[in-house]
C-alpha cells in the first residue's frame, strides 16, 4: 500500500491513467474516464457501452472514486476514443483530464438531504477553467458530503460538508457571498482555494507531494493559508459519529423511487450498461465509490429490482458484491499471481459481514480505504490479514 505522511514524497512521475494517458496492462491499454460526483447521463452511458464493445474488452470497470475504466484497448485508439468521449461531454478539458477527481454522496437529494449536483457541476466547471489547477497530481481528490459522512471519510484532500444549515470545507466555515446561506459558488471558491494553497506549498517544497497528507502538517498549513486569504473562521464541528455509514443497496430514497444496483466486482458488460441507460430517468445516474449504480426517478422500483437481479446485478444486502472488491488479477495484469476475480466470491462468502479486498499482488491496486480483510495472492497461495 502507498505510504502517507511527510516521508511519502514521490520522486517518480505521476502515472495515473486518463483518456489521453493510457496505462499499459497485460490485456491491452486502460483508459480512465472521470465522472465528477459519479454523475452520468443516459446518452453518456450508451457511449461508454459502445466504446467498451467496439474498442475494449466488452466491459466497463467502476472505480472506488466513482469513475469508469475501459480495458483491453489497442494502442492506437486515442483518436476515436477522445473524439467520442468529448462529443458525449465526458472529456471537457484535455489539460484537466486527470485532475477531475470528485466524490459526492451518492444519495444526496434523494433521502431528504441537500442535492449536491449543482456544487459538483460548478466545481468541475471551475476546476477546468483554471489553467494552474491542471498541475494537480492525478491522485489529488475532492469530496462533497451531504452531512452523512459517507464520502467525507474516504481520505479526500479537500472535503466539503454541505448541510441544510450551512457548509464547511476542510474545517473552515463557508460564508455566503450574498446571503448567510452559502451557494454552490461559495463552496467551490473555498475548495479550489485549498487546492491552490496545496500547489503553493508543494512548489515551495520541490513539487514531489501527491496528496495533502504528503506534506508536513499539510492540512493545518493549508487551512491557515485559506482562512487568511478568504477571511474565514473555523467551522463548528458536528457531533462525532462512530458508526460506519452503510453501503446502500436496493430501493432507497425518502420516497422509494431510487434504486442502487451492485455491479459484480465493479464490472459491467456493455449490455448491462445499455440496459441501465434505458432506465435513467430525469436525473443522471450516479456511480458510487462502492462500485454500484444509483438510478433516481424509477417509476417501478420493485419491477426494476426484479429485472436487475435476473441480469446479474446485486440487489440486496445478501449479495456477495456488497462487500467484496478485487483488482484486475490474471490474466489482465502481468503482476498478478492469481485470478482474483474468479476467487473473490468465495472469499466474500467466508466473511459475509466484513469488507474484503482481494489483490493479485502486494501492490493492492484498487483497495478501498474501508477494507477490513486483505486477501493477497503470493507465490505460495493467498495471504490473509485482518481476521
Amino acid at each position: 500500500m502507498p505510504a502517507t505522511g511527510p516521508a511519502a514524497n514521490h520522486a517518480a512521475a505521476d502515472h495515473c491513467p486518463g483518456v489521453l494517458r493510457l496505462a499499459e496492462a497485460a490485456d491491452g491499454y486502460l483508459a480512465r474516464i472521470r465522472l465528477p460526483g459519479g454523475l452520468i447521463g443516459a446518452g453518456q452511458m450508451r457511449v461508454l457501452a459502445r466504446l467498451a464493445a467496439e474498442l475494449g474488452d466488452g466491459r466497463a470497470e467502476l472505480t472506488s472514486r466513482g469513475n469508469v475504466q475501459l480495458r483491453g484497448l489497442a494502442a492506437d485508439v486515442a483518436g476515436p476514443l477522445t473524439d467520442q468521449l468529448a462529443g458525449a461531454g465526458l472529456f471537457p478539458s484535455p489539460e484537466h483530464d486527470r485532475v477531475r477527481n470528485v466524490l459526492a454522496s451518492p444519495l444526496a437529494g434523494l433521502d431528504g438531504g441537500p442535492d449536491l449536483t449543482p456544487i459538483v457541476q460548478a466545481l468541475d466547471a471551475a476546476l477546468c477553467a483554471r489553467p494552474r489547477l491542471a498541475g494537480l497530481p492525478g491522485r489529488f481528490l475532492f469530496a462533497v458530503d451531504d452531512g452523512h459522512g459517507d464520502v467525507a471519510g474516504l481520505g479526500a484532500d479537500v472535503v466539503a460538508q454541505v448541510r441544510v444549515d450551512g457548509a464547511a470545507v476542510n474545517g473552515l466555515a463557508v460564508r455566503g457571498a450574498a446571503t448567510d446561506h452559502p451557494a454552490a459558488a461559495d463552496v467551490v471558491t473555498v475548495m479550489l482555494a485549498c487546492a491552490e494553497a496545496f500547489l503553493d506549498i508543494r512548489a515551495a517544497e520541490g513539487d514531489t507531494a501527491w496528496r495533502i497528507t504528503d506534506l508536513a502538517d499539510g492540512a493545518e498549513r493549508i487551512r491557515t493559508a485559506v482562512a487568511a486569504r478568504l477571511g474565514l473562521a473555523a467551522a463548528e464541528q458536528p457531533p462525532a459519529c462512530s458508526a460506519v455509514p452503510a453501503r446502500p443497496v436496493g430501493i432507497v430514497g425518502s420516497d422509494g423511487t431510487a434504486v442502487v444496483l451492485l455491479a459484480p466486482l465493479g464490472r459491467l458488460t456493455a449490455d448491462q450498461l445499455t440496459w441501465l441507460a434505458d432506465r435513467v430517468g430525469g436525473r443522471p445516474a450516479r456511480i458510487t465509490p462502492w462500485r454500484s449504480v444509483v438510478l433516481p426517478d424509477v417509476p417501478d422500483a420493485t419491477g426494476l429490482i426484479r429485472d436487475a437481479a435476473g441480469l446479474g446485478f446485486g440487489v440486496d444486502a445478501a449479495s456477495p458484491w456488497l462487500r467484496v472488491t478485487a483488482c484486475a488479477g490474471r490474466p489482465r495484469c502481468a503482476s498478478a499471481l492469481a485470478d482474483v476475480q474468479a476467487d473473490a466470491a468465495a472469499f466474500a462468502a467466508r466473511w459475509p459481514d466484513r469488507i474484503v479486498h482481494v489483490s493479485g499482488c502486494a501492490r493492492h491496486c484498487g483497495r478501498p480505504l474501508a477494507t477490513e480483510v486483505d486477501v493477497t495472492a503470493t507465490t505460495e497461495g493467498y495471504d490473509v490479514a485482518g481476521v
